[in-house]
């Protein structure tokens, strides 16, 4: 008898959110489930609508076992889909998984058959056999990551237009940020791969990819310098020829001879959660940096040939249109690569989400807006729609016109100076992909700045209710 077949989906969220549409990535762990059921015999594809570009039609997808990854953004698209396989094929069943179910279950009661909280590679097989009557199912960290099956990536659809590979290699965080679900879910352990398995992987995922462009996923790929010392000393010893891209925290400006090091084995980009350059704000996030530490670690890292995306939140009660504008000059002022300005936004399961709750802050529970980039609770300093205007406004400050022209300018007058004295090692690290990518960023601006406006209305409507009763 033939074994099931199942289909993972990875419901699109919203459209406005810059970043993801300039990188459209699958969430690894459909992919890490998906393999382990593959290689145990199952019918398995993965289909993700960012990927894909297009909706997916619940009638064209058949399966025995519907899988569905709910991010908060993208919650009510998995229950829609959830009851739309339900509906149309009723013998199947249907679970739900990710981030919002397993810290929102409730959201998905009635519309699936387990909800799953956590990890959930080691009850896969179980899950889809039918082994658990249960309606929540809850998973286990997987303790040693080198136990993990090497990545398919073709058993996801529309593989082959990806033009970065994703690979993580860790899980957990030892810090615990009030803002953030990475503890939620992985816990504040550190787990890691070996750099063995680490460079494993990277030869591994090369095999289904023409680029050689890589995104470790971490949340924070320096957490551990001993094990990136390694990583990097064999990225380097093997002649990988990559170009690689992760997330670290600023301390790891502290260590100029790893970030050298770092650069050498192919490191392009780091990406930075700065979060803010207030001083009283940062500690009221946890984040355990001073504004003097993300200055230093712009410069130092900068320095070491290695280029930065800076990340920054608006909306804490420190936060003022005045803070953001001089977020937005401070950004301008320390040469910052590219930044991601988003709004802080409380996720359900996370200590800021229920100080919101308690203080009865929230506007609403919408979850098609919980994607950083919409004020969906009352800031402390302004309103609502004035910190969704602020932070428009910061991104087309910061990618402007006239930025990106002077940033081109400088690139090709430094380059050709350089050229000129035979220094062309300086003059390839001039940054030709930050120019690139602020230009992809400067287009996406543009084409999505429209879409804010119904949600401009509806929070300047809801801010007169407020002030005349009604």
């Amino acid at each position: 008898m033939s074994k099931k077949s199942v289909a993972f989906i990875e419901p699109a969220g919203s459209e406005t959110n810059v970043f993801e549409n300039y990188m459209r990535l699958p969430l690894m762990g459909s992919l890490y489930l998906g393999t382990i059921l593959h290689n145990e015999g199952y019918n398995v594809r993965i289909y993700n609508e960012n990927i894909l570009n297009t909706p997916i039609d619940p009638f064209d997808i058949k399966a025995d076992v519907y899988c569905i990854s709910a991010l908060t953004v993208s919650a009510n698209r998995a229950k829609f889909l959830a009851q739309e396989f339900r509906r149309i094929n009723p013998e199947a069943r249907v679970m739900i998984g990710g981030i919002h179910a397993s810290l929102c279950a409730e959201t998905f009661e009635g519309v699936a058959d387990h909800i799953v909280y956590g990890e959930a590679e080691s009850i896969i097989v179980d899950l889809v056999e039918g082994c658990f009557t249960e309606c929540i199912v809850q998973g286990k960290p997987v303790e040693n990551l080198d136990d993990l099956p090497l990545v398919n990536y073709d058993l996801l659809e529309g593989c082959s237009s990806m033009d970065i590979i994703p690979i993580m290699t860790s899980r957990g965080c030892p810090f615990d940020c009030n803002f953030c679900t990475v503890t939620k879910i992985f816990g504040k352990k550190f787990r890691m791969q070996s750099p063995q398995r680490v460079l494993k992987e990277v030869k591994h995922a090369l095999t289904f990819f023409k680029t050689r462009m890589i995104f470790f996923y971490d949340d924070n790929f320096s957490a551990n310098r001993k094990r990136v010392r390694e990583i990097c000393d064999l990225f380097i010893k093997e002649q990988l020829d990559i170009k690689w891209v992760t997330q670290v925290r600023s301390d790891i400006a502290k260590d100029p001879e790893l970030l050298k090091q770092m650069e050498q084995s192919g490191c392009r980009f780091f990406f930075i959660g700065f979060e803010s350059i207030n001083d009283e704000t940062l500690k009221a996030m946890h984040k355990s940096q001073t504004r003097k530490d993300i200055e230093n670690a712009i410069r130092v890292i900068r320095q070491c040939g290695i280029n930065v995306h800076g990340m920054f939140i608006f909306g804490d009660d420190n936060d003022s249109p005045e803070t953001i504008q001089a977020t937005v000059d401070f950004a301008l002022q320390q040469h910052i690569d590219t930044v991601q300005f988003m709004i802080m936004t409380p996720f359900p399961g996370t200590q800021y989400y229920d100080d919101i709750v308690a203080k009865n802050r929230l506007i609403h529970k919408r979850w098609d807006y919980y994607n950083g980039m919409y004020a969906v609770f009352r800031p402390h300093s302004m309103s609502p729609s004035r910190l969704q205007q602020e932070t428009i406004r910061a991104y087309e400050r910061f990618y402007s016109f006239r930025r990106l022209s002077l940033d081109a300018l400088h690139f090709f007058v430094s380059i050709t100076v350089d050229a000129l004295t035979w220094n062309f090692e300086r003059a390839f690290r001039y940054g030709f992909e930050s120019i690139f990518l602020k230009a992809g960023a400067r287009f996406l601006v543009g084409r999505y700045a429209d879409l804010f406006d119904p949600y401009l209305d509806f929070l300047s409507k809801r801010e007169m209710e407020s002030v005349t009763g009604n």
